[in-house]
């Protein structure tokens, strides 16, 4: 087990690099006994920028992919979403050759808990393991779900932000550019885009993974948790990924998540708390609300590995 080496992979561009660092730092802070390779696709991310950011997990092997033009289909922007929600796509073609399992994270997380053990997954076969999302499927209008308006039999929904994925089938079954394929042809019909479309492929050959490696806004807001289902509800578990789903990312001014203290406490084992906080307007005041918030608000059985309050609010 300690020669094993677990590949995790982001897709970034230029503007979520550095909430892309609180992920790798976190990742590599809370799981001290394991051997990662970080695998990221990106765009725009320049040579010094990508050395400020290896420095956040020196005992990783980093593999830095430049996403091509004809990597991914082209892309209209919506609100939060950019083009690089589809360079996971990409991995089936373009993560080494020697990776043949890989946990895909989205940069918009937080990361409290062992990556190894989602890593290690039995997926039963499956091509792909993943959470159910916090708001079922998308709704096509008159109450016609996903698997309705594209005459799929009667399937859960997964949230594509957090992924184990067995790239061995993936590659050997095409699946990723069959996602490409019918993205490309119904990208305007898709309100999710290649989450969407990562559905359809893989409609009902998936492993629903426990709520806690992607405990979304649904599953961390007290009054928004009555309106799911109880077994998406993450209950007494501990939550291992906060993922902030949504236009209300932590790091902005407007908006509320009960826990987006945590992101902070994460960008603080970073070099670009000082530079995020300008830029977004987040003074040392909000940040005390929000550790206050995440006092209050926090999940039981919640411990932060190396904590430092005064860290996140300097």
């Amino acid at each position: 087990m300690q020669d094993e080496v677990i590949d995790v992979a982001l897709g970034i561009d230029a503007n979520y690099a550095v909430h892309a660092a609180a992920v790798i730092a976190s990742v590599s802070r809370y799981g001290k006994a394991s051997r990662f390779r970080f695998i990221i696709v990106q765009e725009g991310v320049g040579p010094d920028l990508q050395k400020q950011i290896e420095r956040l997990a020196p005992n990783a092997a980093f593999v830095w992919i430049e996403i091509g033009n004809d990597d991914v289909p082209a892309f209209q922007a919506r609100e939060h979403l950019t083009r690089s929600t589809l360079y996971r796509l990409g991995l089936e073609k373009l993560a080494p050759v020697d990776c043949r399992r890989i946990v895909y994270l989205d940069a918009d997380i937080t990361v409290i808990g062992d990556i190894s053990e989602l890593w290690r997954t039995d997926l039963q076969s499956r091509p792909l393991g993943a959470v159910v999302d916090g708001f079922l499927a998308p709704d096509y209008g008159n109450g016609q779900l996903f698997h309705e308006r594209w005459s799929l039999p009667e399937g859960k929904y997964f949230n594509a932000g957090i992924l184990v994925i067995d790239l061995q089938q993936v590659r050997e079954k095409k699946l990723f550019s069959k996602t490409i394929e019918f993205l490309a042809e119904h990208g305007r019909e898709l309100p999710f885009n290649d989450q969407d479309a990562l559905n359809h492929v893989f409609h009902n050959d998936w492993l629903p993974l426990s709520v806690a490696w992607n405990v979304q806004r649904r599953q961390s807001v007290s009054w928004e948790v009555r309106t799911i289902p109880a077994e998406m509800q993450l209950g007494d578990q501990r939550p291992l990924i906060v993922h902030y789903t949504g236009p209300e990312k932590p790091w902005l001014s407007t908006g509320y998540h009960p826990w987006s203290w945590i992101y902070w406490e994460s960008l603080a084992h970073t070099p670009f708390l000082r530079a995020v906080a300008q830029r977004q307007g987040v003074n040392r005041f909000k940040r005390v609300k929000l550790w206050l918030r995440w006092m209050m608000c926090k999940p039981k059985h919640t411990k932060l590995v190396g904590c430092d309050i005064f860290s996140a609010i300097r």
